[in-house]
């Protein structure tokens, strides 16, 4: 149960800091987008530990803890490292053939272009997009954290509460706060604790 807390958490603390992100760069996110958001992501980690359940009958144990040890240890690195990722993102930014998942790409790394329209209010379309860039990190944290499947309905639940709750909070911190500080490590050290747990 504590794993599924700790994965709970730690898919759900960007969710806080790109909120937040959104409201400094002056954008506003309405409660029906905040509930899509969650949702979604919500979602993204129900496919992913469902689809972890299968992969542990199939692959020997060993092997999956190690997998799941190595996906976890990945992405909190690369959360803790997010703002020096996002530095060279910016100075070689690719381009895009394809521009919905070039859009989704981008945001991953600056949340404020989630607003295409520049009205500076999430619309649902422009909502889709952001949880989609959100919950990446939920389809591959699923997938390693090995999550007994008792504890999925309490996981999933939890995320969505939480998803929807941080989202709001996130959006009114950011009117409070008028620099925007880089905490996105915190869900990395999260992901890292779940990932030797997995050991």
């Amino acid at each position: 149960m504590f794993q599924a807390w700790l994965l709970a958490l730690a898919v759900c603390m960007d969710t806080f800091f790109a909120a937040m992100g959104c409201s400094i760069g002056g954008i506003s996110i309405p409660k029906r987008c905040a509930l899509l958001i969650s949702a979604v992501g919500t979602a993204f980690l129900c496919l992913s530990l469902f689809s972890a359940q299968i992969l542990s009958r199939i692959l020997p144990e060993q092997i999956f803890r190690c997998a799941g040890f190595g996906i976890l240890f990945l992405l909190g690195s690369s959360q803790i490292m997010k703002e020096m990722l996002t530095v060279l993102f910016r100075k070689h930014r690719p381009h895009w053939n394809w521009k919905a998942l070039g859009l989704v790409i981008d945001i991953c790394f600056d949340e404020t272009l989630a607003d295409t329209d520049h009205s500076k209010t999430l619309s649902i379309r422009e909502a889709a997009a952001y949880s989609a860039a959100l919950s990446l990190d939920s389809l591959a944290s699923g997938l390693g954290a090995g999550i007994q499947s008792d504890d999925i309905p309490c996981c999933l639940l939890l995320t969505f509460c939480a998803g929807f709750l941080l989202t709001l909070l996130g959006s009114r911190a950011g009117n409070i706060f008028h620099s925007k500080k880089n905490l996105s490590w915190l869900g990395g050290i999260l992901l890292l604790i779940l990932a030797f747990c997995r050991l």
